[in-house]
């Protein structure tokens, strides 16, 4: 039966010298992967470079094909971006945020809000300006906790706390792992989830802080999430922003 799909590209991979695997987060069926060309050929009307990490694609699927992996037929763009492939900033965080959503998103489900989360945020970040971008990708990190279930507990803090990563919580003790956060940096953290697209241009941080909350939020991911990597662009990220 065909059922019509949107969908956000995460990942390509090789299949064969004229076909590729494409893993994309679905609107109605979550993380999914499939067939598609490598390039323009004359027997699909369906072009490769549709495929790119984060475009938004809609296509009809049959979901219950004898096939191993479903071929999309019919498949355009259902959004077009204006700037954030031509924007060296942009494009420096779109290639970090497809490495990050295909390292957090390997065991998500049909999830709607995080689909509408995600496709507007892309689209704003398309249409933002430049200077807004230099927070976007904390901001994005931070909202992202609460769509996959892994938020931490900001609301119990107090003044001398420390902050436990693998819990996820403020404590009055030092944990015994090395995983957590001394008071004095703890301190920022309910100040950092107050920020949202539309404030985060008044949170002024310098190129030293911007690292630091992007390795503790790399660190909180790879503790909460089984088997996230070591993610490649995140040293060209830091370079983009020296």
């Amino acid at each position: 039966m065909q059922e019509k799909f949107r969908g956000i590209v995460l990942r390509t991979v090789k299949y064969n010298d004229s076909k590729m695997i494409a893993s994309l987060f679905t609107d109605i069926h979550g993380l999914q992967s499939f067939v598609v060309p490598r390039a323009r050929l004359r027997k699909t009307s369906i072009s490769g470079t549709l495929w790119q990490p984060l475009n938004m694609v809609e296509f009809d699927c049959d979901q219950h094909s004898s096939m191993r992996l479903s071929q999309p037929q019919e498949a355009c763009l259902y959004y077009t971006y204006t700037d954030l492939r031509f924007s060296p900033l942009k494009s420096a965080i779109a290639i970090f945020l497809a490495e990050f959503l295909n390292a957090a998103l390997q065991r998500e489900q049909k999830n709607t809000a995080l689909y509408s989360y995600l496709e507007y945020s892309l689209q704003w970040l398309d249409a933002s300006s430049t200077s807004s971008a230099p927070n976007f990708h904390l901001v994005f990190l931070l909202r992202l906790l609460r769509f996959i279930g892994i938020m931490p507990n900001t609301e119990n803090y107090d003044t001398g706390m420390f902050f436990n990563l693998p819990e996820g919580m403020f404590t009055k003790t030092q944990p015994s792992h090395p995983y957590f956060i001394y008071p004095e940096e703890a301190i920022s953290i309910p100040h950092l989830f107050r920020m949202n697209y539309h404030t985060m241009h008044l949170f002024r941080f310098s190129r030293k802080q911007r690292q630091r909350i992007l390795e503790l939020l790399n660190l909180y991911y790879r503790l909460h999430i089984p088997s996230f990597p070591e993610l490649k662009s995140l040293e060209i990220l830091q370079e983009v922003f020296d």
